[in-house]
């Protein structure tokens, strides 16, 4: 986290323990903190648990939370200290949601006829889609979580904007453009993180500005294909027209 420093990050770690001791808790869980303006963390609550970022914490310490949730649900114990814990990199998840962000994040249900999953050194996708598939009403709009390491976070931002890129979902509306513009933008780059993030920065409309633009590019690159095709064709004809072919 560009906010979180070792120090912040002992002394949060720290008042997680003292409370599991304190009620007795053993296995896996997730604790929940919300960071103020002046730099102090205040607790919200603590799930007995994995949450939906799991792989984040996978990636950079290692680990296999869930194979370690089983080992100790049926008595074993840690197979390591804390002072073993070593954090490596930097990760990054994209809730991939099927949720229409101009309609307030409204679900998108329906079927799926085609999809492409990005993959590569890094790159990480948990998602139950395939080709034929439907994303179904009655559940929550999550489709995948799509995860990024690298060894600096612009490394991880970077192949999260290609894992991005690499990422179609045909038939429903995705979270995957809005990710795209905030990744891109300087606020996200500089860590100016928020719970009133999007509105702050004008997030949504930025959104409509890119989606205008790439529709753009698209139309001007297909016709530039078109004129290239047309060029090639009517040098293919002549070509032919001089040969001294006749039927």
């Amino acid at each position: 986290s560009p906010v979180v420093d070792e120090e912040t990050r002992a002394r949060v770690g720290s008042l997680v323990c003292n409370a599991a001791d304190a009620v007795g808790y053993t296995n896996l869980g997730t604790a929940e903190f919300l960071r103020a303006d002046n730099g102090e963390f205040y607790f919200i609550e603590i799930n007995a648990r994995l949450q939906v970022e799991h792989p984040i914490t996978e990636y950079v310490s290692g680990l296999d939370l869930v194979k370690l949730q089983i080992d100790i649900a049926n008595g074993e114990p840690l197979p390591f200290k804390q002072k073993d814990l070593k954090m490596n990199g930097y990760a990054i998840e994209c809730r991939i949601n099927a949720e229409d962000t101009f309609l307030d994040f409204a679900p998108s249900t329906g079927p799926v006829p085609d999809v492409s999953i990005p993959a590569g050194p890094g790159v990480r996708c948990d998602t139950y889609l395939y080709p034929g598939c439907t994303v179904s009403p009655f559940y929550d709009s999550l489709m995948a979580k799509l995860v990024t390491w690298g060894q600096t976070f612009d490394e991880s931002r970077s192949r999260m904007l290609a894992a991005l890129d690499d990422f179609y979902i045909q038939g429903v509306e995705t979270s995957i453009p809005l990710y795209r513009t905030i990744l891109g933008s300087e606020e996200y780059k500089n860590g100016d993180l928020s719970t009133d993030f999007l509105k702050r920065h004008g997030m949504i409309e930025r959104l409509a500005e890119d989606l205008k633009k790439e529709k753009k590019q698209k139309s001007e690159a297909a016709v530039a294909a078109a004129m290239a095709y047309s060029e090639y064709f009517k040098s293919r004809v002549q070509g032919a027209g001089g040969s001294g072919w006749r039927r």
